[in-house]
C-alpha cells in the first residue's frame, strides 16, 4: 500500500503508485502523476500536469511544476516531465514549460539535482546530469547527458550545453559550451578537455586522445571556422570529435554564440520542432 503522511495533501484526481512514500505535510495537485517507488519527504510540492517516473526522490522544500517566471506565460496547459531514478535535494524548483518554447520542460534519468538549484521554464536536461548547489538554470537551456554543473554557476537562457561538459563552480554561461570541455570563469570560456568526466564515463585512452587533438586545433587558433574545416578534414571521421565539429558550427552560426537563439521566434512551433530530436 502507498506510505502517505495522514498530514500530506494528495488531490482525488492524482495519480500516485502503491509503492510510493508522501512524508509530512506534503502538497499534490490533480494533475500530477508519480510512479512506482518515489519518495516524498517532508514538505514536497508537486503540481501543475506534471509526470514523474519511477524511483525519484524529492528531499525537503523542494517545489515542482509551479507556472512558469515568463511575463508571456497565460496560463496554457503545459507540462513538467521527470524520467527515473533522479534525486532533488532540499529547496530545489523546477517550473512548467511554456507554449512557445513547446510546452514542456523535462529532466531524463539518474539525475542529481543538489540543493538550492533553479530549473526554469522549458529547459531539457538530459541522462545522468549533475548540478551542485544554488546553480540557476534559465529558461530554454539544455544540458545534453553527462553534464555537470558547479555550485553557484548561473547559465544564461537559451544556451545549451554539450554532452560530457563540466562547468565550473561560479562561472557565468552566456553562450553555448562545447561538449567535452570544461567552461568557467567569469564571463566563462574554454580551459580544456574534460578528461576526468571523460574517463569517469567509460571514454577509452583513444577517444580522449582524439578530443584532445580537435581541442588543440579548435581553441588555440582565433580563426575558429577555418580550424573547423581543417579539423572535418583531418580528423571527421571520429564520432566523437564529427559531433562536436556540428556542435560549434551550430554555436558560430547562432545569435550571440547561441545556437538557440536563431531557433527563437514568436511561433510556438519552432523551438519546439527543435526540442523534439534532443538526446
Amino acid at each position: 500500500m502507498t506510505r502517505i503522511d495522514p498530514t500530506a495533501r494528495i488531490d482525488p484526481k492524482a495519480q500516485v503508485h502503491e509503492t510510493a512514500q508522501i512524508g509530512f505535510n506534503c502538497l499534490i495537485g490533480p494533475n500530477v502523476t508519480i510512479g512506482p517507488d518515489c519518495v516524498l519527504h517532508n514538505n514536497v510540492t508537486i503540481v501543475g500536469r506534471t509526470a514523474i517516473g519511477r524511483g525519484n526522490q524529492f528531499f525537503q522544500n523542494v517545489v515542482i511544476g509551479t507556472v512558469p517566471q515568463d511575463l508571456k506565460y497565460k496560463g496554457e496547459d503545459t507540462q513538467v516531465i521527470i524520467g527515473d531514478g533522479n534525486v532533488f535535494r532540499e529547496n530545489v524548483t523546477m517550473h512548467l514549460g511554456t507554449e512557445l518554447g513547446g510546452g514542456k520542460t523535462t529532466l531524463a534519468n539518474q539525475c542529481l539535482v543538489m540543493a538550492g538549484v533553479h530549473i526554469a521554464h522549458d529547459c531539457h536536461v538530459g541522462d545522468r546530469v549533475l548540478v551542485a548547489n544554488n546553480a540557476l538554470i534559465g529558461g530554454h537551456v539544455v544540458l545534453e547527458s553527462s553534464v555537470v554543473v558547479g555550485g553557484g554557476a548561473a547559465i544564461h537562457h537559451l544556451v545549451t550545453v554539450g554532452r560530457n561538459a563540466m562547468v565550473g563552480g561560479l562561472t557565468r554561461v552566456v553562450y553555448d559550451v562545447p561538449p567535452f570541455m570544461i567552461f568557467e570563469g567569469n564571463p566563462g570560456s574554454i580551459r580544456g578537455v574534460n578528461t576526468t568526466g571523460l574517463g569517469r564515463n567509460g571514454f577509452d585512452d583513444r577517444q580522449i586522445d582524439a578530443i584532445k587533438e580537435a581541442y588543440r586545433k579548435l581553441f588555440r587558433k582565433r580563426q575558429a571556422l577555418p580550424a573547423l574545416e581543417e579539423l572535418e578534414k583531418s580528423n571527421g571521421t571520429d564520432p566523437n570529435v564529427r559531433y562536436l565539429i556540428d556542435f560549434m558550427r551550430r554555436s558560430y552560426l547562432g545569435k550571440h554564440g547561441r545556437h538557440l537563439e536563431s531557433c527563437r521566434t514568436d511561433q510556438a512551433a519552432d523551438l519546439k520542432n527543435y526540442y523534439k530530436d534532443i538526446k
